[in-house]
């Protein structure tokens, strides 16, 4: 139910903002709640230029498309949408070409930066967790959002409130079908900061960017780069800071797709228990892809390069990698979609 809230709140902004032309957001560090720890950053702007996205979304819809539209139709309530889904879904591997893909994923490129969830992990906020969402959309402007929230609450769908912290309007969306509310603000242009917590987001826009991160996890943040599609890290949890000092990982989804988790330990006996436990839970997961990956040729090459990935050890440091050739990726899928 929280994740939908999440979602639903989520989807609605995005959509309310796709069209914004292009500038460039202030940095979102500036709004990260105070003693963060651990961070996930997603860069939608390199994600949408992918050329492995646009050539492989084209193949996905060609063999899977017409069957998920009418799937999905089967769950509209109303006929006349029913129908348009039944009639389009014949015709959406000719109109789902890798030129429309490119096209449309290029506008959003234009629009849109990145999304990053920043988590104080250790430490709770009014009985709350310290949860604050960015998302950097360079030319949306505080106006917009209540234009925005002026049709949503007419649509009978969502339940607004507004709630001023100094200058800026926290807007409470509270959804009939998610009835526990989501936070969410726009304190510069570009920069929307939400959170399903009220106290992590009051707190973070009282104190207008001068929010305390610990020195050693900004020399985990410095390792960020622009090249990276998903770049995580964190400190130890208090309860594996006897075993563990931090981690990093990256995923990097361009041609190919390529990604690495490094897991820094107290020591090399506590590197090698890790990394036992890192393999183990690879062994697991990729048992389960395999078996799914069996019936559909077009996984094939990425449950090879799964099986291929394996933790290992140089001093107190543990070392996953994944590299999966895009071209391997695509050749299967068109053979599949044939």
């Amino acid at each position: 139910m929280v994740m939908r809230r999440w979602v639903t709140a989520l989807t609605l902004v995005s959509f309310a903002f796709l069209a914004a032309g292009p500038a460039r957001a202030t940095d979102p560090d500036k709004y990260f709640p105070d003693g963060t720890d651990m961070v996930v950053q997603i860069n939608l702007n390199q994600l949408l230029g992918a050329s492995l996205l646009h050539k492989g979304i084209p193949l996905v819809v060609k063999k899977y498309g017409e069957d998920a539209l009418n799937m999905g139709a089967n769950f509209v309530p109303d006929d006349n949408a029913k129908k348009m889904m039944q009639d389009l879904a014949p015709e959406l591997k000719e109109k789902v070409t890798e030129e429309a893909v490119t096209q449309f994923m290029m506008m959003g490129k234009m629009a849109v930066q990145d999304f990053v969830i920043a988590v104080n992990t250790k430490e709770n906020e009014n009985n709350m967790p310290q949860v604050i969402m960015i998302l950097r959309v360079p030319a949306v402007q505080a106006g917009m959002v209540d234009q925005f929230t002026k049709m949503a609450a007419g649509s009978g769908q969502v339940k607004i409130k507004e709630e001023k912290v100094g200058d800026t309007t926290v807007y409470e969306f509270e959804s009939n079908q998610a009835p526990q509310p989501f936070f969410i603000s726009v304190p510069e242009d570009g920069m929307v900061v939400m959170s399903p917590f009220k106290a992590s987001l009051e707190s973070v826009l009282k104190k207008k960017g001068e929010g305390k991160v610990d020195p050693k996890f900004k020399e985990l943040l410095a390792k960020r780069k622009p090249s990276y599609t998903v770049f995580a890290a964190g400190l130890a949890p208090k309860n594996k800071q006897e075993e563990l000092t931090h981690f990093v990982g990256t995923l990097t989804i361009d041609k190919d797709v390529n990604g690495e988790m490094i897991i820094e330990c107290k020591d090399a006996e506590s590197a090698a228990a890790e990394a036992k436990k890192v393999n183990e839970g690879i062994e697991n997961a990729v048992s389960g892809i395999k078996n799914f990956a069996d019936d559909r040729a077009e996984l094939k090459p990425l449950s090879e390069s799964l099986q291929k990935m394996k933790a290992e050890t140089k001093g107190n440091t543990v070392t996953t990698k994944l590299s999966l050739k895009g071209d391997d990726l695509l050749k299967a899928m068109r053979e599949s979609a044939k």
